[in-house]
């Protein structure tokens, strides 16, 4: 069992390796592809590498340990969530294995739990209560976007690709929420790749709707001010 263990993590790194010095020896590859690949490289690399070193393979259990132990302290189990949005279709020990890496935590109202500017690592799934989106126009005057309830999720733009987040998130009620940070969700991906593949599919159909109901705003502002220009334009007889 080791053995086979060992090889696997040899592969990871030599493939990662191998992936990566293709990107540069091998001409005619397009941009967008030559990133892929460089990601799936590089991710294969890092993991293989982690797993090889015990320092890091012993940080890493000792931290599922510690989520396993807060979450079963936490008392959710899959049937009080397996109703929420973000768990459809998912079987009771998806949802067991999801729990088992998320923090669960509670805010009062009118919390700001995600502040715009302000860079935040933490994906969060909606147990129960309300978070409005809201948006800066000016030093004194806010937009809210939207608002989120239970079973949605929030935090997940910023917490891939590491940019500040262009909105801040505030609870409008008491609320409670299941939190993964960095270093559990990675884990939980690597432990698990199907349910991962099921969860990144989920975020990546959330952000999709997000981003087109954003565009619905766009262009709904953009003909309401098209007309106000038309009506404020003098007529000529």
């Amino acid at each position: 069992m080791n053995t086979k263990i060992s090889m696997d993590r040899s592969l990871r790194v030599l493939g990662g390796m191998v992936l990566i010095a293709l990107t540069y020896f091998v001409g005619g590859v397009e941009s967008i592809g030559k990133t892929a690949v460089i990601i799936v490289g590089l991710y294969g690399f890092i993991t293989g590498t982690i797993n090889f070193c015990p320092l890091g393979y012993f940080i890493m259990k000792e931290k599922s340990g510690q989520r396993k132990k807060v979450s079963a302290e936490n008392a959710i189990q899959a049937r009080d969530v397996r109703e929420l949005e973000f768990f459809s279709g998912m079987t009771e020990k998806e949802i067991e294995k999801i729990l088992a890496y998320a923090r669960f935590k509670e805010y009062p109202r009118d919390n700001v739990v995600i502040a715009e500017g302000k860079v935040s690592k933490v994906l969060s799934i909606i147990y129960s209560g309300q978070f409005k989106i809201v948006k800066s126009i000016s030093a004194n005057d806010q937009k809210i976007i939207t608002t989120l309830s239970d079973g949605e999720t929030y935090g997940e733009m910023s917490f891939f690709d590491h940019y500040p987040p262009p909105v801040s998130v505030v609870s409008t009620d008491s609320a409670k929420v299941l939190e993964f940070d960095e270093m559990g969700f990675n884990s939980l991906i690597q432990e698990n790749p199907q349910l991962g593949i099921k969860i990144l599919t989920h975020l990546m159909h959330v952000t999709n709707s997000r981003i087109r109901a954003l565009n619905e705003q766009i262009t709904s502002l953009g003909n309401w001010v098209l007309q106000s220009r038309q009506q404020s334009r003098p007529s000529h007889a």
